[in-house]
């Protein structure tokens, strides 16, 4: 069984970045054993190591409210999961100007080292085993990278020779959308199919594209992380900044659907 635990990360205001973190983005979770204030200290750093803030772990950084909605403590985190040197990946689900909220998935983000025994009698298969499963954790930040540098070479559009496969042959255009979990609209799918360009909360200044089941949020249309995932799962991609300017007119269709996951549309 795995564990999904939520976090609040507090103290942003007390370190600079050059590299601030978006939602969707991994950070890294490490135990600040140097931490004068706090033992037990969950320090949070982004893809390039910059400290960003640490794991909210008083009444004072995490109210009632934050409680309720399922966030917990640097202790409690502590209890659930083992810091002695062993680092974690944790998702940015959501991102304001004075805190962020994470997400730590045990089956989706395994951890980045394994803590190794300095003893002699460790033998070498067990250290390269536990080098294997670094890098394998690893290999999701490399596909981001690469991502990322693919998006600047090239823009992917819906209708051209290389996406002539996401057009039905009555002429519908498909689509997908991610991140099903994040939302409820999964659960209401009785009402009528849209595609809105909305704010990603109440108050930001960031949009996002997403399919709406009446005033329920069932998915968002990938962003180029996505990309990867989205050929991985052999569904369409167009990337969410495509679908600006463009009109949706006609019924939104559900072609597949998987629970928690993804939803191929069609328009």
């Amino acid at each position: 069984m795995n564990f999904v635990y939520q976090a609040k990360v507090v103290g942003l205001n007390f370190h600079k970045v050059q590299n601030a973190v978006e939602h969707g983005d991994y950070v890294i979770l490490k135990a600040d054993e140097s931490n004068e204030f706090d033992s037990d200290a969950i320090g949070v750093y982004n893809a390039e190591r910059e400290l960003i803030g640490h794991i909210a772990n008083s009444d004072k950084t995490l109210s009632i409210n934050n409680r309720k909605n399922g966030n917990i403590s640097a202790t409690e985190l502590k209890g659930e999961l083992s810091f002695d040197g062993i680092e974690y990946y944790a998702e940015v689900v959501r991102v304001y100007s004075s805190c962020i909220y994470l997400e730590i998935n045990e089956g989706k983000w395994s951890y980045i080292n394994k803590a190794i025994s300095s003893d002699n009698d460790v033998d070498e298969h067990s250290e390269i085993e536990a080098l294997k499963s670094e890098v394998e954790s690893l290999k999701a930040l490399v596909v981001d990278l690469q991502d990322q540098v693919a998006s600047l070479k090239a823009l992917v559009t819906v209708g051209t020779e290389d996406n002539s496969s996401h057009v039905t042959s009555n002429g519908r255009i498909l689509y997908s959308v991610v991140g099903l979990s994040h939302f409820d609209g999964q659960d209401h799918l009785g009402y009528d199919l849209s595609i809105v360009e909305e704010p990603i909360f109440e108050g930001a200044k960031g949009t996002a594209f997403y399919l709406k089941s009446g005033e329920h949020r069932v998915g968002v249309f990938p962003s180029a992380k996505k990309k990867s995932y989205c050929e991985e799962h052999g569904i369409p991609y167009c990337e969410s900044k495509q679908l600006k300017g463009k009109s949706f007119e006609g019924n939104v269709i559900i072609e597949e659907i998987v629970y928690n996951e993804y939803a191929v549309v069609s328009v």
